[in-house]
C-alpha cells in the first residue's frame, strides 16, 4: 500500500518541517510544505494530496481563503485547521468549522494530529498520481 500524501500549508517554517518530520517517521505518510497559503494553493493544484492541513492564521492568504480555494478546487478533498484561535467564536466560527474536515489545535500534540488524520482518512486509499 502507498503512503498518503499529505500537503501541510503553515507559515512558521519550523513546525511546518518539525511536524513533516514527525508524521514521516510513522512510515505511512509522504509531506509537502507550503509556507504561505498562494504557495500552498500551486501545490495542491500542480499535485494529488490526500490531505491538506493549513494554518488558520498567515500574513496574506490565511487559512479561511486557502479552505474556501480548496473545496472549490476539490470539493471532497479533506482538508484540516491549525489553529491556535479555538477558544474565540469570531475566529474559527462555526461556517468555518464545517467546512473543514477538522481543527488541530496549537501547540500540536503529535498523537492527537494522528488521530485526526486518521479520523479523516479513515479507510481511504492513497489518491493515485
Amino acid at each position: 500500500m502507498s503512503k498518503k500524501r499529505i500537503l501541510i500549508i503553515d507559515d512558521e517554517k519550523d513546525l511546518c518541517n518539525i511536524t513533516k518530520l514527525n508524521l514521516e517517521r510513522t512510515g505511512e505518510y509522504d509531506v509537502t510544505t507550503a509556507y504561505s497559503g498562494r504557495e500552498g494553493l500551486k501545490k495542491a493544484n500542480a499535485g494529488a494530496f490526500d490531505l491538506v492541513i493549513t494554518d488558520f492564521k498567515m500574513p496574506g492568504m490565511d487559512g479561511r481563503q486557502v479552505l474556501e480555494a480548496l473545496k472549490a478546487m476539490r470539493p471532497h478533498a479533506p482538508v484540516v485547521l491549525f489553529s491556535v484561535y479555538h477558544d474565540d467564536p469570531e475566529t474559527v466560527t462555526i461556517d468555518i468549522q464545517t467546512k473543514a474536515d477538522g481543527v488541530i489545535h496549537k501547540p500540536i500534540d503529535h498523537e492527537q494530529l494522528c488521530r485526526v488524520i486518521h479520523d479523516v482518512l479513515g479507510g481511504q486509499e492513497p489518491t493515485p498520481s
